[in-house]
């Protein structure tokens, strides 16, 4: 099978966007191929299908299904591209996409090598304390979810320096509790503004992703449900710094805007046996 695909970098989030047409029942096997270290290569797929909506100019169907603000603006990026716009030239760019509702405007500009990207992010279905157990310790952590995605933040300092390590040992141990077919594990210093995504999705793939946009959305989030107030973070990550503005009413989170930058790194054809 000959698949066509673009390869796009969100903050070193590195992203396939498969054009070929892939049946659902199909997309997350073939992607789970695609982006192993043998073949194409990278953190995440999703596929561009047709829209349903008019107002709409694509669709992307992230691989399992769950909402990717990274992957969303890595496909306005490209569409963006294709036009060859002119440095600063700016476009807003509807789509629809998995695990949201209605029309996601993403909002480009050119700069001189690159793209810069933000979106308004779909708000979480809830955010609690979880009770989650680990090495026979019982720990109450923030988890924030969204459609198709759950995302566990742990704070640095409460695994110090095995955060590493026992986060890749909690997919395993907290898997089952987790009602989504993808979930990240956020290691969070809040002193540095430095995140660690480590996201799973289920079947497919686990990843130390150098930057996520969820749970960069999930961090601020939790910061304004915290400090009662509208925030605005430069969150570090393995790729670079991504941008979340959250505003915040009476208990209540009414937006998140995520920015981003993003690369077009390549653009051709995979062959699957």
């Amino acid at each position: 099978m000959d698949i066509q695909f673009v390869k796009v970098s969100p903050n070193q989030n590195m992203t396939l966007l498969i054009e070929t047409p892939i049946p659902r029942e199909k997309q997350l096997e073939i992607a789970k191929t695609l982006i192993a270290y043998h073949f194409v290569y990278a953190e995440q797929a999703g596929y561009i299908e047709p829209p349903q909506s008019p107002n709409a100019v694509a669709r992307l169907q992230m691989m399992a299904g769950e909402f990717c603000g990274n992957a969303t603006l890595a496909l306005a990026a490209y569409l963006f591209s294709k036009e060859h716009p002119p440095m600063l030239a700016r476009k807003t760019i509807p789509l629809e996409v998995s695990g949201t509702e209605g029309i996601v405007y993403c909002h480009m500009q050119k700069t001189q090598q690159q793209f810069i990207g933000t979106l308004e992010m779909p708000l979480p279905l809830s955010v609690e304390e979880k009770t989650f157990t680990l090495h026979d310790t019982t720990y109450r952590l923030q988890t924030v979810c969204f459609a198709g995605i759950w995302h566990i933040v742990v704070p640095k300092s409460l695994w110090a320096e095995q955060a590493t390590t026992y986060a890749e040992q909690a997919v395993t141990a907290w898997e089952q509790q987790i009602d989504a077919d993808a979930f990240g594990i956020l290691i969070w210093d809040e002193q540095s503004y430095v995140l660690q995504p480590l996201v799973c999705v289920k079947q497919a793939s686990l990843v130390w992703e150098r930057g996520c946009g969820s749970g960069t959305s999930a961090i601020g989030i939790i910061t304004a449900l915290q400090q009662k107030s509208d925030i605005s973070l430069d969150i570090r990550q393995t790729g670079g710094i991504m941008h979340v503005s959250v505003s915040y009413d009476t208990d209540h989170i009414t937006s998140v805007q995520l920015s981003v930058p993003v690369s077009i790194v390549a653009k051709g054809t995979a062959y699957i046996p």
